[in-house]
């Protein structure tokens, strides 16, 4: 199956597409619901309005479903952008720019897989915000929003914990954290913690 960042040919030939998600276990775990603020805050100012509110429509057809069809004529009409057809179509450029910016893929001539959780923006993107949203996205991962040093924490621990009460061992446990890409600093937190509220007692290792 050809996978590509270009939108498909049936975005421009034919009003009806399929939509799946872009499933990247990495990613998705460290992303952000596309209805999340975060997105709203800070992904607008790249991804531009009509993007944005595409990729909020996808979110919400594709919840708790593998696969949608999607009139690209009435999804348009609900959002106010236009849908002349062909490719100068002001619909046509905002699902390509979902795709330039990776939040979506074409799969085949007629499918398009899209992001259902965006990562936290680059720093050459925060670059191009204006000043006051850097300082907001600062003050946001500071704090306990989503990506803050907290929301790591209590996210590895949760995970931990997990891990922990499925049996699994504490080099097992840490190994797995540090696959999900926490700072080793966090997963030896986490592990310990976990280990100490199951067991009752601190790690062999750390004894």
């Amino acid at each position: 199956m050809t996978v590509t960042t270009k939108q498909p040919a049936a975005i421009i030939d034919t009003d009806v597409v399929t939509l799946i998600p872009w499933t990247d276990h990495r990613k998705d775990v460290f992303g952000h619901d596309l209805r999340s603020a975060y997105v709203e805050q800070f992904w607008l100012g790249t991804l531009g309005p009509s993007t944005t509110w595409f990729l909020r429509h996808c979110a919400a057809v594709l919840e708790g479903a593998d696969d949608a069809a999607v009139n690209l004529r009435e999804t348009a009409c609900a959002l106010g952008i236009g849908f002349e057809g062909g490719s100068r179509s002001a619909m046509v450029k905002t699902v390509a720019r979902a795709c330039r910016f990776r939040a979506a893929r074409a799969v085949g001539s007629t499918t398009l897989a899209v992001r259902l959780r965006l990562p936290q923006l680059s720093h050459r993107q925060l670059q191009r915000l204006p000043e006051s949203l850097q300082q907001r996205h600062e003050e946001y991962l500071a704090g306990g929003g989503p990506g803050g040093l907290r929301h790591q924490h209590r996210r590895a621990r949760r995970l931990a914990l997990s891990l922990v009460e499925c049996g699994d061992g504490i080099n097992e446990t840490e190994l797995q954290l540090s696959r999900l890409k926490f700072h080793p600093a966090i997963a030896a937190d986490a592990v310990r913690w976990a280990w100490s509220l199951h067991h009752g007692r601190v790690p062999p290792e750390a004894a």
